[in-house]
């Protein structure tokens, strides 16, 4: 039986989306297009081979509000001719796509985290922006993206969402998976560790205000003196790079190290592999795949109760611990760690449990299934 073509929209090209494409394959013939290879936002290492199934699209440019705007979609479009159209988030080049795909018999599926202020991760607040609030907003979104045959939210923070205030049907909205390379973690040992050893802390998510680098700093100072065989290693991509190197010199800051060495893609997850402890005390999160990245590697993981969507494979006191977004808070939950380090291997060991269906191939017979259950396919 001839496989049902799908096509995927979305702005880069994540390594991450790049292996989905291919392990969608074994459901549908599937091909992946993307805006851009990369934003300056990404490291340069995030650069894979994009194979035969995967192409970034000519004569596209970023039109601010707008999102990307791209001239040459519409000829791929009819080039494939596909059967399904996934598109990520709700932009006005993509509610053209929609209309179109009606009228030639595409089913659309449009996909999209929580409708927050993550453009301006320069500032602090990181709240709901005010014009997805406002009823003109939801009302413009909800018109243009009524006709879609099925949502994804990201979560279900933003599942509830798209359903209550911006008026989704239940039925047309459901909770799916985000895709995440996550195969190579999985061949990590756990971490058997007796007090005194050395303990290396990962913050491997961005230096921007909502996650917070400079409190994982201030409860790192605290805790150095008690335990001066803790390391910590940032990653070094971020507006608060340079603000996290002041302190470090501050305050004179041993055993801080920053994530230089990765130097490709497939193999970032050794950094996991030789870290112990995860750290997220974010002010607010969607619940980042670095979170899954840890727990697939066995590492124990603090994150702040401001992340969400991670019931489904965290759960405090057994494979994780929560604090508040403070340093204090950070500290105490770090402390639950090292006074008692086998937490470590047993924490580890539930949550490798709790990600296998967060492999790659297990997604994409998540999405087959969602597709099957809305009568898509």
């Amino acid at each position: 039986m001839m496989k049902q073509r799908l096509v995927f929209i979305t702005n880069i090209a994540a390594p991450y989306q790049v292996k989905f494409c291919y392990a969608l394959q074994e459901h549908f013939d599937t091909e992946f297009w993307f805006y851009d290879q990369l934003t300056a936002r990404r490291p340069d290492w995030w650069k894979v081979p994009l194979g035969d199934r995967c192409k970034v699209l000519k004569s596209n440019y970023f039109a601010g509000p707008l999102n990307y705007v791209s001239l040459q979609v519409f000829q791929e479009l009819a080039r494939f001719k596909p059967d399904i159209i996934l598109v990520a988030g709700f932009t006005p080049l993509h509610s053209l796509i929609l209309k179109l795909a009606k009228r030639k018999g595409s089913k659309v599926v449009v996909l999209s985290e929580p409708i927050r202020d993550v453009s301006g991760e320069d500032n602090a607040s990181d709240k709901l922006l005010e014009q997805a609030n406002a009823k003109w907003k939801t009302r413009i979104i909800h018109t243009m993206f009524r006709d879609a045959d099925l949502i994804f939210g990201m979560g279900q923070v933003a599942r509830d969402q798209f359903v209550r205030e911006f008026g989704f049907m239940e039925e047309q909205v459901v909770n799916a998976p985000y895709p995440i390379d996550i195969d190579a973690y999985f061949d990590h040992p756990l971490r058997v560790k007796r007090r005194g050893d050395p303990v290396r802390i990962l913050f491997a998510n961005r230096l921007i205000d909502r996650y917070q680098p400079l409190v994982a700093l201030e409860a790192y100072r605290a805790l150095k003196r008690d335990y001066p065989n803790l390391s910590l290693a940032l990653n070094r991509d971020g507006h608060l790079y340079e603000a996290c190197r002041d302190y470090i010199k501050e305050h004179d800051l041993e055993g801080v190290t920053f994530l230089d060495e990765i130097d490709a893609w497939d193999n970032m997850h050794l950094v996991y592999r030789d870290s112990d402890i995860l750290v997220l005390p974010a002010t607010y999160s969607n619940g980042n795949l670095t979170i899954i990245e840890a727990c697939a590697s066995g590492m124990g993981v603090i994150v702040s109760r401001q992340v969400d969507n991670v019931s489904g494979h965290l759960t405090e006191g057994e494979n994780c611990f929560k604090c508040e977004p403070t340093a204090t808070s950070l500290e105490a939950s770090l402390r639950n760690y090292l006074e008692a380090p086998e937490r470590l291997a047993t924490h580890g060991a539930l949550s490798k449990q709790s990600v296998e269906n967060r492999r790659n191939r297990a997604t994409a017979a998540t999405y087959r299934q969602l597709f099957t259950q809305a009568n898509i396919i």
